[in-house]
């Protein structure tokens, strides 16, 4: 490792360095989110149409990615759109941690609970690989996962799915950072396949790591990196360039949304709070806001977006040192490797020009990585939004306060680099015994037991549901009562992974005027106009929950189902569900 990015140590020290890092991230998950890591296949945070969503979209990727791996996008809700998969989130990346849990327990609540515990550990020991590249010693390093795993800013979106799932973004720089310094092909291969898995795990984490790759290239290029493109391509090479087609191939599912359906961003309600850049849920940190009654901070915060204190402190120490230390880090950088002989050894003069010091300094980079995600994030008059939220991939993102999570990663970077400049005179005993002080301190600050918003939940598909299960395919099916809540539907959601046929019900990050228009119609269900609309676009079954009417509107549906035998055939009746077939060819004058 050299002093401004060179590779993290090599063979078996660097080994068992990454392994104690993860045990540590590990053991602290069970604190940190306390109760949940005690009861993972009953609880989950927060329990909400999301949630549901989220257990929903990981149980479809299990089945459409074995069933019909080329039309995972075709998911069955929405029915009778198409490509519904992409009218939010797809989290196919996360289907290698949540298909296990199903396959062995068909727990929906363990598979959703697994993705977000592996999530955390992952961001942790991300961003301990990404400061080890960059030069930090292990200390510092274990203390920017600390950063980047559990400061309130981006662990309190843990519920969130498509939002704690950024842990690829840490592996991707720190191997893109390890190939511009070291010039090893393989290092720019893996940096593309972090980047593809990370597109494929959460699309704001796809966005927030290009952002951070085209800046990290553009500082490079500014300071003199050789753009050399015809050695970029052949280090990438066919297996980096099918790593980059794979992750394009997601891309004309989500354009033909946009095009079909309009699934875009408006700057609507845009600005957080500036209350909620001060405000966080810690102990410590209400605590404190206690102390300023006032200024009503957590009253009028629209997000918690405060990272901490001591977070905050050791990456001024950073700025002001402006190398974190690393001068006195005296390490080799293995030599680079070179493609084209033409571009060897010869063409670099010895030693580092200023330059090239300023290039390879990560407290610059990353402190400028941190200013960009401010300004992205704050409101006006100074928030960046209203001039980029109209680019691709942004228009994704529906709050711009979400660069935090971003910028978290630049701050636990900037913060190992505070730490090593504050204890570069220490010797090595010393400055473990530091960072095992201010990571303790750190963790105390971000402690929030019990995790706030843990509920119990549980996936309960009715019996009337897995009977359809059992019927000739395939089948579309409705399910009411329905309103516009999203409650309601997303429950339907969960009932369709009984049989995985097309349902008109849904809930996601978009919902079409069809579907508005329908969901309204349907709560004069089951008047003949609404038979007729759903006979017109080929609905079989018709699936009606008596227990989630309220008793005066069951007063009035049940005496209006039995006049409509013509149009509905009662075909099955269990625990007071009950399955009609609907046969519009048998109403007059149809």
């Amino acid at each position: 490792m050299n002093s401004a990015g060179g590779a993290a140590p090599r063979g078996g020290t660097g080994f068992r360095e990454g392994v104690r890092a993860t045990a540590l991230y590990v053991g602290l998950l069970l604190v940190m989110a306390y109760p949940l890591p005690l009861h993972p296949a009953s609880m989950t945070l927060p329990g909400d149409p999301d949630t549901d969503l989220f257990m929903w979209t990981l149980a479809w990727n299990t089945h459409a990615l074995v069933q019909q791996p080329l039309s995972v996008f075709d998911a069955n809700i929405y029915y009778p759109h198409r490509n519904t998969l992409a009218f939010s989130e797809n989290l196919i990346g996360s289907t290698i941690f949540a298909a296990p849990a199903l396959w062995l327990t068909g727990s929906h609540v363990l598979a959703l609970n697994t993705v977000s515990f592996f999530s955390v550990i992952l961001c942790g020991l991300g961003a301990w690989l990404l400061a080890r590249r960059l030069g930090a010693l292990g200390p510092a390093a274990v203390l920017a996962g600390l950063v980047f795993a559990y400061s309130p800013a981006r662990f309190l979106r843990f519920g969130q799915l498509h939002l704690t799932t950024i842990q690829w973004i840490p592996f991707s720089l720190a191997f893109l950072h390890a190939y511009l310094d070291g010039g090893r092909k393989r290092d720019l291969r893996l940096a593309v396949g972090f980047f593809t898995l990370q597109v494929f795990t959460s699309g704001h984490g796809a966005t927030f790591l290009t952002v951070a790759i085209v800046c990290f290239v553009v500082f490079r290029l500014a300071l003199g990196e050789p753009l050399a493109v015809r050695r970029r391509i052949h280090d990438l090479g066919i297996s980096g360039l099918l790593l980059l087609l794979a992750a394009v191939v997601i891309l004309p599912a989500y354009h033909d949304v946009q095009v079909s359906h309009g699934l875009r961003r408006t700057l609507l309600n845009w600005a957080p709070s500036v209350e909620s850049f001060f405000a966080s849920p810690s102990i410590f940190h209400l605590w404190l806001l206690s102390k300023l009654p006032d200024a009503e901070i957590v009253e009028r915060a629209s997000a918690w977006l405060f990272p901490g204190f001591l977070p905050l402190l050791l990456a001024a120490a950073a700025l002001v040192s402006g190398s974190g230390g690393q001068s006195r880090v005296t390490q080799r950088t293995p030599a680079p490797e070179y493609s084209d002989p033409r571009e060897g050894p010869a063409a670099e003069r010895p030693g580092r020009t200023g330059r090239e010091e300023w290039r390879r300094n990560p407290v610059l980079f990353y402190g400028l990585l941190l200013l960009l995600c401010v300004l992205l994030a704050a409101g006006p008059p100074i928030g960046l939004w209203p001039l980029v939220y109209h680019l691709p991939g942004f228009n994704f993102i529906r709050v711009p306060s979400r660069f935090v999570l971003l910028g978290t990663l630049a701050l636990a970077v900037l913060a190992a680099f505070g730490f090593q400049s504050l204890t570069a005179r220490l010797g090595p005993r010393r400055r473990v015994v530091a960072a095992i002080v201010v990571g303790a301190l750190m963790l105390a600050e971000f402690l929030t037991i019990p995790l706030p918003g843990i509920r119990p939940t549980r996936v309960e598909i009715p019996a009337v549901d897995r009977w359809l299960d059992t019927q000739p395919k395939p089948f579309v099916v409705a399910e009411v009562p329905t309103t516009t809540y999203e409650r309601l539907q997303s429950i339907y959601m969960l009932h369709s992974m009984a049989h995985w046929q097309r349902t008109v019900n849904g809930h996601s990050g978009l919902r079409t005027p069809f579907h508005i228009d329908l969901f309204d119609r349907l709560t004069a269900f089951p008047e003949p106009d609404v038979l007729r609309r759903l006979a017109a676009i080929g609905v079989t079954f018709v699936v009606v929950h008596p227990r989630l009417y309220s008793r005066e509107e069951w007063a009035t549906v049940e005496p209006a189902l039995a006049q409509q035998s013509d149009w509905l055939e009662l075909v099955r009746e269990e625990d007071g569900d009950r399955v009609y077939r609907l046969r519009p060819q048998a109403a007059p004058g149809d």
